[in-house]
């Protein structure tokens, strides 16, 4: 391996006991979802025998992908953390520091990881979206998919950016993984109560105030990337900044 493969590695190997734990979450929802066989359609008992298997198996993959999409608003907010107070937490930061690797290598190998993530765990509901169903409804299945996880990509890149942020000002691992696994919960209480609550003239509608950040099919708008794109720099200006 060259030596941006070596920092990508350190990267994973740091943040491979999160995904093997988000893992075997999948797996127990799978096993919880699946062990209550009156709740399985009627149709995936129709035809022949491979159809059954058909059935079944492209079903566990769907509801797999659904499971693991809406996993991402935490799983990703961790690896963030974990990517920033981590390395301070088992001194890596410490050993590597001295080495001729530049911080904007490592800020990119850590960059890769979080893009490697995000797309394990948005790419399959595309291409699952619209398991068993007739061809009429294969587009209109996809277009509801997609907005639904336009839903979770918002509230995601948001949280993710901002436990980015706080990371890298965070010298303890623990506090970070708790603050990454609170901001996915405040972000959509922000987003949905927050003009409620304070009621300012622009939005006394808390509609006007969420379509700032999703539009109407369920896409982040610019400011959604915006903010997210300001969070991140901030906190990859302070990571190249700290002291070890």
């Amino acid at each position: 391996m060259n030596g941006f493969d070596q920092l990508v590695w350190r990267e994973w190997r740091r943040s491979r006991t999160i995904l093997l734990v988000t893992l075997g979450i999948i797996v127990l929802l799978l096993l919880l979802v699946f062990s209550q066989p009156q709740n399985m359609p009627p149709e995936w008992a129709a035809g022949s025998g491979y159809r059954v298997v058909f059935n079944v198996v492209f079903s566990v993959i769907g509801i797999a992908a659904w499971i693991m999409s809406f996993l991402s608003a935490f799983l990703l907010p961790l690896i963030a953390a974990n990517s920033l107070a981590g390395e301070r937490a088992d001194r890596s930061a410490e050993f590597i520091a001295p080495l001729p690797v530049m911080r904007s290598a490592r800020l990119a190998a850590k960059f890769v990881l979080l893009a490697a993530v995000a797309i394990a765990c948005w790419a399959p509901i595309l291409s699952v979206s619209s398991p068993f169903r007739t061809v009429d409804r294969i587009e209109a299945d996809f277009g509801q998919a997609l907005g639904l996880l336009g839903m979770v990509a918002t509230f995601t890149l948001l949280a993710t950016a901002l436990a980015w942020l706080l990371a890298a000002r965070i010298e303890s691992p623990v506090i970070a993984a708790v603050g990454a696994i609170a901001i996915p919960m405040a972000i959509p209480m922000v987003l949905f109560y927050v003009p409620t609550i304070a009621n300012p003239p622009l939005f006394r509608d808390p509609s006007v105030f969420y379509s700032f950040w999703i539009d109407s099919g369920g896409m982040p708008q610019p400011l959604t990337y915006l903010v997210a794109a300001a969070f991140f720099a901030a906190g990859s200006a302070l990571y190249v900044r700290r002291l070890e």
